[in-house]
């Protein structure tokens, strides 16, 4: 395989590695278009001085916390990549760049 189609492979690549990240992200952002609950109830002005026969006890159900995996060990495993690839850059310029090139005098 010719450079040239490596190169143009790995960028093909890494556009849909990011337009994926970036679809899930805004897809995370907007929450559930359809998730909105139902209005509890009407309420009028007229005081007709009837009660209802049962009570209704609305109990508010509170937000499951996301895992710990997705809260902590995802995010640090993002983190963990992206100083592995800022070493091997540098890594790679200090190994094989500067030697190639010398400063003339």
């Amino acid at each position: 395989m010719s450079r040239t189609a490596r190169n143009s492979l790995l960028l093909l690549f890494v556009g849909v590695l990011i337009a994926g990240f970036s679809m899930a992200v805004l897809a995370a952002e907007e929450g559930g278009e359809g998730d909105e609950a139902p209005p509890e109830g009407t309420t009028t002005t007229i005081q007709s001085g009837l009660e209802p026969a049962v009570p209704i006890v609305v109990e508010e159900v509170e937000a499951e916390q996301a895992d710990w995996t997705y809260r902590y060990l995802i995010p640090t495993g993002l983190v963990l990549a992206g100083i592995i690839v800022l070493v091997t850059a540098v890594k790679y310029f200090t190994d094989v760049v500067r030697k190639r090139y010398r400063i003339v005098e």
